[in-house]
């Protein structure tokens, strides 16, 4: 069953993993993508991360800001950040770059991990 987030929860590194889990291939796949495209591929993905990003927790301390600035612009319904995210290409860009920041943190916890037990 999946954990869900609450106030006595707060997202950590596995949820964000388990929302993206589904879509990591087509993240990393920008061939694919048509220049003008406005379907919805990450339109479900991107909203349920930006309410993520907002809630307080370590791992959104440790998110670089400008994530979490555009979360709070788009929940706000800036209308500048809300057209620019209307095109597909603009969450597929966010979302992976979000998706590559994630890996690279789960890695060096990872290392530093190792590095305890050695």
């Amino acid at each position: 069953m999946k954990k869900r987030v609450t106030p006595q929860d707060p997202p950590d590194l596995d949820h964000y993993l388990r929302l993206f889990a589904p879509y990591a291939a087509e993240l990393k796949d920008f061939s694919s993508r048509n220049e003008r495209e406005y379907g919805a591929r990450f339109a479900f993905l991107f909203r349920q991360v930006v309410k993520l990003l907002l809630i307080p927790s370590p791992l959104n301390q440790r998110i670089p800001q400008p994530f979490i600035l555009v979360a709070r612009r788009f929940l706000e319904q800036d209308s500048g950040t809300v057209r620019h995210f209307s095109y597909e290409d603009n969450r597929h860009s966010f979302l992976s770059d979000l998706f590559d920041w994630l890996q690279i943190y789960q890695r060096g916890r990872k290392l530093q991990q190792m590095g305890r037990t050695e």
